[in-house]
């Protein structure tokens, strides 16, 4: 059995779609700043995690960070 996690940074997705569009890319503007990648995630970033995890049968127990190197910035 595999049991792996992903774990997302900032990923622009529907859940910011409370805040303006204005304030909104403010926000990423400012916080990609301070990434290593210097860009806000998107969804398929996170796919591409998540297909990599399920058709890798020799992992198991990995936790795969999609933060654009925001645990090391």
């Amino acid at each position: 059995m595999c049991v792996n996690t992903v774990s997302p940074g900032l990923i622009n997705t529907p859940l910011w779609s409370s805040l303006d569009d204005k304030t909104r890319a403010a926000m990423f503007n400012r916080l990609s700043e301070n990434l290593p990648a210097k860009i806000v995630g998107k969804p398929e970033h996170i796919a591409n995690a998540v297909t990599f995890l399920m058709r890798t049968p020799f992992a198991t127990g990995s936790n795969v960070r999609v933060d654009g190197g925001g645990a090391i910035a």
